[in-house]
């Protein structure tokens, strides 16, 4: 949908006479072989076999950076963003744009992008603003970026290198632009990322990104050099690039030499443009055109002995605009052609496609029952063609001819319909699901019994937040599609449109003689199951998300158990039921909805149900297993996945141990704004583990998890004041602090709060008070809590605080087996009294209610055989001795409903 100039065509009747290929056809005609339908459109089968809409999508995210805030601001940026996503869109591209972006709102944007991404899609992402080369690595800067700390590049950037691999994860051709290409801003000499510091300087350019197979990277320069802002309102490389991306002779390739040469030329050879292409296909930012839209065999019947008469052959159509012109393959051999003004039209001649519309027939010397035969070939501006054929019935002179009952109904249905559609457009706005793919504008459209190939409405305006398509086929602003497809229209809302209704325009036939355009009114929405049940940074959701203890695990089973009912194809709304499942700690029915939305293809629900089998949550411990889901959903670039692999991979937990990779995935995570690294990151450096020590940056990487109101930053940054680590000791702070954590559901700030409580720190010393608070730790699944509940007990007499502590160690050991609390609990739990841990067994499983005769303390026959049933019924792996009692107490715990989507 490149430039649709339109050209004139006039009547070239000295041009060069075509052939006749249509000999045989006039033949077959006259001995009665030939019977089209009237109106059967040649196109048709394109219509039949072009893909949706969703098929092969084109998405791309354009960022201009410009008012930066603590750096010297560029020029023209903005320009050059709007005039790339116009070329863009006119490319049937479904551009995510981005202006002057924060950091917080650079993650988002990103995020909008991929969202948008499925396989078989081309993805292109391009850039004007600052970027920075720091090591290997070229780096993206937000407007509120400062780099005044040597740990800033982390939060305040984006590495183009890790975007470029989750297009390749999520698309199947991916193209980067990089207009960015200038001297390090920035005075600070060096940037740390992760454990490696890299001097600045006075860096110039980008470096090359590596490129995998399937991608093309440009840049406004040559690695390593400076491009330049021009005099003019765009940079000379996205100027050359708008100029030439529309040509539709220029395949990508092409169209960077055209752009080459022309900014060498304006910038007298200090500017070269450079590419880097993997590709293995060729790519044209002009989508192919269909094909002109013709009647296939338009019949007409005459009377004998007529001077002339109009054949009003239905005038061809190209659906995307542009010029076309017919070309007359077969003339009539008795009568005559004549355009109004009595020129005459004969094989060979060529004329415009609204001149065709008025040809007008004189009989001459045809008789009464000839048949009279015209074939046309008509091509577009862009070289497509479409052939058809006009009959002419010669009737007896007495006959009489009625040409206009056809016409006539169907100009009542024509007007019927346009009534229809003007009503529904007036009426009130389209409701549209975001996410949901098409969306059906106008499904009852009473279109029965028009022909496709006449009668079309013009597409006068649409809104860039919202697709419009017909047929398979997008529909831009100029674009043409027949009154009959109009049960096909369908709009498409971008994700993230929801905030205000869009609209688009339509300009009806002039079935009355006088054209009219209607404005139809639709409104992007999110299903109430995306509003109440999107996790963060999920890259298949269509919204930002609620944290787990934000909810309602009631209301979030009602809307999405509705979204699966409408939208059974969509593995999202039923990962998100699985998360109100897990929230409501109803585990088995939340692990069989993720497995079901994993097996649907929804990324996320992998990284859920992995974190399912590290923990061992309501399914047996497997962090192999766990290990395999959280790569292939971090190979996407789920934040949640880099965290988890990143976090197993720098352990050695159910992979080899690789503290580098780990930390690369953790930083990743970072980037994308997920606080669990930042804790994770701050954590390693407050301690010196996989790390060397480093407080100053545990509190930089705490700090900013607080600032994004994460619960772990509260209980992290409340350990930092209790402990005068980093930061002055302050008790009243850190309890203000691990109170916040707290409120917010964090497990472990009970037992925080009962050590200030055990020690008198800030508060009236209270074993009772630190007791409370350790037991409602470890009711949420805190081992230490269990650990330092079970302390507490041990310091009680009587056989019931006895029994207390040996469920509390078991508890310990049960919710996180490979904690130090554990480790200490083991210990514990194996030189308790035996028979004090076999009546914890025997109660546990009366309680549970498999009846293993008398509590007291001397298992036999009965026990064993209740044991034995609890295993097989709870599908639990058999154990002995301790490690039953821990079994059971778990499976105890699990049956409270544990909030394990908080850990």
């Amino acid at each position: 949908m490149q430039n649709r100039k339109s050209h004139p065509i006039v009547l070239r009747s000295a041009g060069p006479k075509a052939p006749k290929p249509l000999a045989r056809l006039r033949r077959a005609v006259r001995i009665g072989l030939i019977s089209l339908p009237l109106s059967l459109a040649l196109p048709g089968q394109y219509a039949l076999a072009a893909p949706t809409p969703e098929d092969g999508r084109r998405v791309a995210l354009v960022i201009g950076n410009q008012d930066y805030e603590y750096v010297e601001p560029l020029v023209n940026p903005i320009n050059d963003t709007l005039a790339i996503s116009k070329v863009l869109r006119e490319a049937d591209f479904d551009v995510t744009i981005g202006k002057n972006l924060s950091k917080k709102e650079l993650e988002k944007v990103v995020r909008r992008f991929l969202r948008e991404l499925k396989d078989g899609d081309t993805a292109l992402f391009y850039y004007s603003g600052h970027a920075l080369q720091v090591g290997e690595s070229n780096f993206i800067l937000p407007i509120d970026a400062k780099l005044t700390s040597e740990y800033d590049l982390e939060f305040e950037s984006l590495k183009v290198s890790h975007l470029l691999d989750y297009m390749k994860a999520a698309s199947s051709l991916q193209i980067v632009m990089l207009d960015a290409c200038r001297d390090n801003p920035f005075e600070i000499g060096s940037l740390f990322w992760g454990e490696e510091e890299y001097s600045l300087g006075k860096t110039r350019g980008l470096r090359r990104i590596p490129n995998k197979l399937g991608a093309f990277i440009s840049y406004a320069t040559r690695p390593g050099q400076v491009a330049f802002d021009g005099e003019g309102p765009m940079s000379p490389f996205t100027t050359s690039v708008v100029g030439h991306a529309l040509n539709p002779a220029l395949e990508i390739k092409d169209l960077m030499t055209k752009v080459r040469d022309e900014v060498v030329k304006k910038t007298g050879g200090q500017q070269i443009p450079y590419e880097d292409s993997t590709l293995v296909t060729n790519f044209y930012f002009v989508p192919p055109k269909p094909e002109p839209i013709v009647t296939a065999h338009h019949r007409v019947t005459v009377s004998a002995g007529e001077e002339a008469v109009p054949l009003r052959i239905p005038e061809p159509v190209q659906p995307e605009g542009g010029s076309l012109q017919a070309t007359l393959t077969l003339s009539p051999e008795k009568g005559e052609l004549r355009l109004p003004g009595g020129a005459v039209v004969s094989e060979g001649d060529i004329i415009g496609a609204s001149e065709l519309a008025s040809l007008e027939f004189v009989p001459a010397q045809s008789g009464a029952g000839d048949v009279e035969l015209i074939g046309y070939e008509v091509k577009d501006q862009w070289g497509g063609t479409a052939n058809a054929i006009a009959s002419i019935t010669v009737a007896q002179a007495a006959e009489p001819v009625d040409d206009n009952k056809d016409q006539e109904d169907r100009a009542k249905r024509l007007q019927d319909l346009l009534a229809w559609l003007t009503d529904q457009a007036t009426s009130g706005a389209v409701d549209a699901d975001i996410g949901v793919g098409p969306v059906p504008v106008y499904p009852e459209a009473p279109a029965d019994g028009l022909p496709a190939t006449s009668d079309w409405l013009k597409v006068v305006s649409v809104d860039p937040d919202l697709q419009l398509s017909s047929e398979g086929r997008l529909l831009q602003s100029g674009d043409r599609f027949p009154v009959s497809a109009l049960p096909t229209l369908t709009v498409r809302p971008q994700i993230g449109s929801e905030t205000e209704a869009g609209k688009f325009s339509l300009e009806l036939p002039a079935a009355t003689g006088q054209s009219t355009t209607l404005t139809q009114i639709v409104q992007p929405r999110v299903t109430q199951c995306d509003q109440l049940a999107t996790q963060p940074f999920d890259l298949q959701a269509v919204t930002e998300g609620r944290l787990a203890n934000d909810l309602d695990p009631e209301a979030v089973d009602k809307a999405c158990a509705a979204a699966m009912a409408a939208y059974p194809e969509f593995g999202r709304f039923v990962f998100q039921r699985g998360r109100g499942a897990f929230a409501a700690g109803d585990l088995e029915q939340a692990s069989a909805y993720f497995e079901q939305a994993y097996q649907m293809g929804h990324v996320r629900a992998g990284q859920v149900l992995g974190r399912m089998y590290y923990l061992g949550a309501g399914i047996d411990r497997n962090r192999e297993k766990a290990v395999e889901l959280y790569r292939k959903a971090a190979e996407r670039g789920d934040a949640y996945a880099l965290h988890s692999l990143g976090m197993a991979e720098i352990r050695g937990e159910g992979t080899a141990q690789n503290e580098e990779a780990g930390l690369e995935k953790l930083l990743q995570s970072v980037e994308a704004g997920h606080t669990f690294s930042y804790n994770a990151i701050g954590g390693f450096y407050l301690r010196g583990q996989h790390v060397g020590e480093n407080v100053d940056r545990a509190v930089y990487y705490y700090n900013r998890s607080a600032s994004r109101d994460d619960i772990y930053g509260f209980l992290n940054m409340g350990t930092l004041y209790r402990d005068g680590k980093g930061v002055p000791q302050d008790f009243e702070a850190s309890l203000g602090w691990f109170m916040k954590a707290h409120d917010g559901g964090h497990p472990a700030a009970g037992t925080a709060i009962g050590l200030l409580y055990f020690n008198g720190q800030g508060v009236e010393k209270s074993p009772e008070e630190a007791t409370k608070w350790f037991r409602e730790s470890a009711q949420r699944g805190d081992a230490w809590g269990a650990f330092n509940t079970a302390f507490m007990l041990g310091k009680q007499s009587g056989e019931g605080a006895a029994r207390d502590r040996i469920r509390m160690l078991a508890m310990a050991v049960a919710v996180d087996p490979s904690s130090q609390a554990a480790d200490k609990a083991t210990g514990s739990l194996k030189d308790a009294d035996k028979r004090l841990k076999a009546k914890v067994l025997q109660q546990a499983l009366t309680d549970l209610g498999f009846a293993p005769g008398p509590v007291d303390g001397q298992p036999g026959r009965k026990t064993r055989e209740a044991l034995a049933a609890f295993f097989e019924a709870s599908g639990r792996e058999p154990v002995q001795g301790d490690e039953a009692v821990i079994s059971l107490v778990k499976h105890q715990w699990e049956q409270s409903r544990p909030r394990y989507d908080l850990f």
